[in-house]
């Protein structure tokens, strides 16, 4: 008899990771899930690929959120060595709020002194020299980030029969197609052996961050595709029941008057820009993977009504050929009401991450009780 399993799917957006720890911390309080344990099955999108990664090596809630309040921009990214040595310091100038911290002394607020009495030639000059790079791969560069991340990481435990079920999705460069590394035996491949690398290929944002090579692969952000992998994880349950957590960090279900509302300040620099651009981004990628649900249930129902009305007729040519889809429960989604600041993208400060380990337990509860409620009226 089919079994219920939990899975809980964790989006990308940066620096707001933080979001899924106190969303953790509630699911964790309701007995959704246990501390330092998890749910059946994990899967992640970018930073959703490393807070997914850190639950499945075994940290309680404390363990995440003293990571989180360790780490600091500075022990993330730092600036590309890929850069043109003459467009350094004024990119260093123009992206100073995203490669400091307040824990390590904060942003300077002028361009060194050779660069302050620059020409606009010489300006145009320097960017010219980013543009024309050879070879460019980033802006940022996330060697920091690699040695933060094997502190946090047991991957003897990820890859052992221990370790809740874990997927992690990356884009493949070169065919632009879904790559899902997981700890288990998946759709016909045998289980990937779950490293630093594949970490750090789910997240590897473009142009912001550089690619990662795994073999003769190269992979971007598993959010190009896959922001939130529900397909993966259905898959992966087979024939067992399955419910659904999924924890967005942009409001996914809101109107289009009341998001432009929410962002009627445009973005007032590079960083911003960039931060907008992937949000709907990511938010695209969420309404493709639950509108694939919804089909899925649909011709679900509608091959149970074809076998009904064949068994009546006694015609079995009226029944669907092939496989059909079985029905899947809609998730339970997690998100906040509004759009959080474009800034903490990439910019990982102490305040943020306290405020997002708030925010992301109190929406957290607010689901859970929508959730409750049809059960406790019934």
């Amino acid at each position: 008899m089919p079994t219920t399993k939990k899975a809980l799917v964790l989006s990308g957006g940066g620096g707001r990771g933080a979001y899924h720890i106190g969303v953790i911390e509630a699911l964790v309080a309701a007995g959704w899930m246990q501390d330092g344990k998890g749910p059946d099955i994990i899967a992640g999108t970018s930073i959703g690929a490393i807070n997914a990664a850190a639950l499945a090596s075994g940290l309680t809630v404390a363990q995440l959120k003293a990571r989180w309040l360790a780490m600091h921009t500075e022990e993330v990214h730092r600036l590309s060595a890929d850069l043109p040595a003459i467009s350094r310091p004024l990119l260093r100038f123009l992206l100073r709020s995203v490669l400091t911290s307040d824990a390590h002394g904060g942003a300077r607020d002028e361009l060194p002194p050779a660069e302050r009495n620059m020409s606009a030639q010489g300006l145009f000059s320097r960017l010219g020299a980013l543009f024309h790079a050879r070879p460019f791969r980033s802006l940022l560069d996330t060697t920091p980030w690699r040695h933060t991340l094997a502190q946090w990481m047991d991957f003897a435990r990820i890859n052992s029969a221990a370790a809740p079920a874990l997927l992690l999705a990356a884009t493949e460069l070169q065919s632009g197609t879904l790559r899902v590394f997981c700890n288990r035996p998946l759709a016909g491949r045998p289980a990937d052996t779950i490293a630093l690398d594949q970490l750090m290929a789910s997240s590897s944002i473009p142009i912001v961050y550089p690619w990662t090579s795994i073999g003769d692969a190269k992979y971007w952000d598993g959010a190009v595709l896959a922001n939130t992998p529900l397909e993966p994880v259905i898959d992966l349950a087979g024939a067992d029941e399955v419910d659904i957590l999924v924890v967005m960090m942009t409001p996914w279900n809101a109107d289009p008057d009341t998001m432009r509302l929410q962002t009627r300040q445009m973005p007032q620099d590079l960083v911003q820009a960039l931060s907008l651009t992937l949000d709907w981004a990511l938010l695209a990628s969420y309404r493709v993977a639950f509108e694939a649900i919804e089909h899925r249930n649909r011709l679900a129902q509608a091959a149970a009504k074809l076998a009904q009305a064949a068994a009546q007729l006694g015609d079995a040519s009226m029944q669907l050929e092939g496989p059909v889809p079985r029905p899947i429960a809609p998730p339970t989604v997690i998100a906040p009401a509004e759009l959080m600041p474009l800034d903490w993208i990439i910019d990982y400060e102490t305040a943020n991450h306290q405020a997002l380990f708030a925010q992301g337990r109190a929406d957290a509860e607010r689901a859970l009780a929508r959730r409750a409620a049809p059960e406790n009226s019934a």
